[in-house]
């Protein structure tokens, strides 16, 4: 990614390491339609609401009880340690620098009898804290919540451990992710190209895709069924909003050039087949883009 090479040579062989960590110890998909068979490493575990108001006050005492620049360290070392997961995983084998790691694949969800139902991409973690709700459904409040569920749900002793082990934890894995920014790229540093300029105008205008991707972080955090077909005959519901479902929360798109496959799904392989989908069968369609257009448009997004 030619996003790291001014980056020096230990976090490049780091980026290399959690790449390999991340195809060895993860069942990759065996064709874009056929994502393996693997647990939701983020689903909400069956925990009654009591217990985790008080989990979640622990974390937040405990998130005061230490310095910030301890708990990033702290969170930093368990965000990358494969001793902590189940099956071995990292965080970072998934998040890779904290972003995102193509290689990984989607993530299947099933029932109680196995059978895939659908399956979802895992999302960059940039810029994380800011952009609540969590998860592709929105059903998950708060980045605090989101990682105490990951714990009790995918730790190897998180369904068992003490509270207070539990709630170190989330503090620390809180505090580094909220670290996490995107990489440097042109359009911060005031380099974008003619076309990503104009592609910046249209994305502003003719392409309607400020209206959801709004912001320093390019989202309005909010819910939106936009149309984005289903893919291999399944049928994945989103959440209901207003009464209607098929909703999925808005996206960030910093650094957006690096997290294929895209949508909640993974349908589209690139951003030019998104800026396609959103031109012609989208919820906005038709958006009457031209090619020149198109281009522009996907240039803006590869600067971001």
């Amino acid at each position: 990614m030619t996003v790291l090479r001014s980056r020096p040579r230990l976090v490049l062989l780091g980026v290399a390491l959690a790449a390999v960590a991340a195809l060895v110890v993860v069942m990759l998909a065996s064709s874009d339609d056929k994502p393996a068979a693997q647990d939701d490493p983020h689903a909400i575990p069956n925990l009654p609401a009591a217990k985790m108001k008080s989990v979640l006050a622990a974390t937040e005492a405990a998130s005061t009880a230490t310095s910030k620049a301890e708990l990033v360290s702290q969170g930093r070392a368990l965000f990358n340690d494969p001793a902590v997961a189940k099956r071995g995983e990292t965080c970072g084998g998934c998040h890779t620098l904290g972003t995102s790691n193509e290689s990984v694949g989607l993530i299947t969800h099933t029932d109680a009898g196995g059978k895939v139902l659908f399956a979802r991409d895992p999302p960059s973690l940039v810029g994380a804290a800011k952009t609540a709700p969590m998860r592709w459904t929105g059903d998950v409040p708060t980045l605090q919540q989101q990682v105490v569920n990951t714990i009790l749900n995918h730790f190897q002793n998180g369904a068992t451990q003490p509270q207070s082990k539990t709630a170190e934890q989330a503090a620390a894995l809180v505090a580094y992710i909220s670290t996490i920014r995107p990489p440097t790229s042109s359009f911060d540093q005031g380099t974008m190209s003619p076309a990503a300029i104009r592609g910046e105008t249209l994305f502003q205008g003719k392409g309607a895709c400020i209206a959801c991707h709004g912001g320093p972080l390019f989202t309005d955090n909010k819910m939106h069924n936009t149309l984005v077909p289903q893919r291999n005959g399944w049928n994945d519901p989103g959440a209901t909003v207003a009464g209607f479902p098929g909703n999925f929360n808005t996206p960030q798109l910093r650094d957006v050039r690096n997290t294929a496959p895209y949508m909640h799904n993974g349908v589209f392989r690139n951003l030019r087949d998104v800026i396609d989908f959103y031109n012609a069968r989208s919820s906005i369609a038709p958006l009457h883009l031209t090619p020149q257009e198109i281009d522009d448009l996907v240039a803006y997004l590869d600067a971001l």
